[in-house]
């Protein structure tokens, strides 16, 4: 993590980078969105919001559309502003202010400054005069906004400038490049949305920050957690000029990636709940469960989408691994679902065998496997048979508490050997039900 201590910068001293060769200590260019990355949401929608309701539905429904690549930046932005004409300059700058900002962005760029970086924010939906306000209040070197016609102090809703045409971005990023004597290998990008996909196609290092799903699948780096001092980490590790930066960096996500799995594996033995309120309130304990099974379903696709659904969505981003960021994390639906089917399908005293199966043992053996495990296993080398040994142990203690002696070592046996299949999260659904296919067809009830 860098340590030089955050000194705030005036105008002056902005300008006074602006106009600074490379050759003086310019490291690489960051470029980062308004929209999305350092605004909560867009200005464009906070603005829609306060004409009213009816504008706001129109201009969240633009949105949409845009997002599912129905209509280009261009038309969105031309509709969008068309309806803001008469609107008050101030009132557009009242709104602006009261946007709130993610976290640490000032500290952020500051601290990127100090270090060398050449900051500058582009944005083709926010008006240039405030996007070059946002630049001197966050201590970037510069900002790059829409032009927006004014007259008499109102919004005349026309648009025009550089950045309301088709590259304008590539445009502005290339002028800097040139000016400054970078390349883009030299050029890091912070994005959010599908109208950035052609820098983010040129530069060195590209960052997703609350990310669409289009940029979730092409950006090396993701940020989820409405921080954005966690740039300050991933330049750590790809600026790293000693082996002791890069194994701070590393372990540091490591760390985090430790963290992660221990709150996914507490959800993941919640579970262990279902047999015994399905004992007392069976069908309540199903609606719920199918009520839970939609909801995560909804969450996850504003998840991919850069948008976050109230509690469940907070929730998911910090427990998801690092594979899981990029798409669906389908482990919550398979868990969920394996217990539905079980609970509705196989007699209780199997049914809880092959849940409890399901929520201690898998836990077990990815615990032991991620911190004892050193032997892979030959036909799944992500798994090691220290953690398949820990599921049979916990597995057949599990079956003990329902179960006879042998049908107990059958179940621990079946229910280890399909952990231990390359089944990625299918296990949480192949687990008990073959288990639980495996004890009905013995007989075992």
């Amino acid at each position: 993590m860098i340590n030089t201590p955050i000194t705030p910068h005036n105008r002056n001293q902005i300008a006074t980078l602006n106009s600074t060769p490379s050759q003086g200590g310019i490291k690489k260019l960051i470029v980062m969105d308004v929209d999305g990355v350092l605004f909560k949401g867009q200005f464009i929608l906070h603005l829609a919001r306060f004409l009213g309701t009816a504008v706001y539905i129109r201009a969240a429904i633009l949105c949409l559309l845009f997002n599912m690549n129905k209509i280009s930046i261009q038309e969105l932005i031309a509709r969008v502003y068309a309806r803001f004409h008469g609107v008050m300059l101030h009132h557009a700058h009242m709104v602006y202010k009261n946007i709130p900002l993610i976290k640490n962005a000032r500290e952020t760029i500051e601290t990127l400054r100090n270090h060398g970086y050449f900051v500058v924010l582009i944005s083709s939906g926010v008006p240039d005069l405030f996007v070059k306000d946002l630049a001197a209040s966050l201590s970037a070197n510069d900002g790059y906004g829409l032009e927006i016609g004014i007259h008499n102090e109102q919004l005349t809703g026309d648009v025009f400038g550089q950045l309301f045409r088709s590259e304008g971005k590539k445009g502005i990023v290339e002028e800097l490049l040139i000016k400054n004597n970078l390349t883009w290998q030299n050029t890091v990008v912070l994005v959010d949305d599908r109208n950035n996909l052609d820098i983010m196609h040129r530069a060195g290092i590209t960052i997703g920050v609350n990310a669409h799903y289009a940029v979730r699948q092409r950006a090396q780096h993701l940020i989820d957690s409405g921080n954005l001092s966690e740039v300050l980490d991933i330049m750590d590790i790809e600026d790293a000029d000693t082996s002791k930066t890069l194994f701070a960096g590393m372990r540091k996500q490591f760390t985090h990636s430790w963290y992660q799995e221990i709150r996914r594996k507490f959800l993941h033995i919640l579970i262990a709940f279902v047999p015994l309120f399905s004992g007392f309130v069976f069908n309540t304990t199903l609606l719920i469960l199918f009520s839970l099974l939609i909801v995560y379903m909804i969450s996850e696709c504003l998840r991919v989408n850069g948008y976050s659904f109230p509690l469940l969505g907070g929730i998911t981003r910090s427990s998801i691994r690092r594979l899981e960021e990029r798409g669906f994390a389908f482990g919550p639906v398979t868990l969920v679902l394996g217990a539905i089917l079980s609970t509705l399908f196989f007699p209780m005293v199997i049914a809880s065998t092959v849940v409890w199966i399901v929520a201690f043992a898998d836990t077990a053996a990815t615990i032991v496997g991620r911190s004892l495990g050193n032997h892979r296993i030959p036909y799944n080398v992500k798994k090691s048979i220290e953690g398949s040994l820990a599921a049979w142990i916990v597995a057949f203690f599990c079956g003990c508490i329902y179960l006879p002696l042998l049908p107990a070592l059958l179940a621990a046996s079946f229910s280890s050997a399909i952990e231990s299949l390359p089944l990625r999260s299918l296990d949480n659904l192949l687990m008990p039900l073959g288990t639980g296919i495996i004890l009905l067809c013995l007989g075992y009830s």
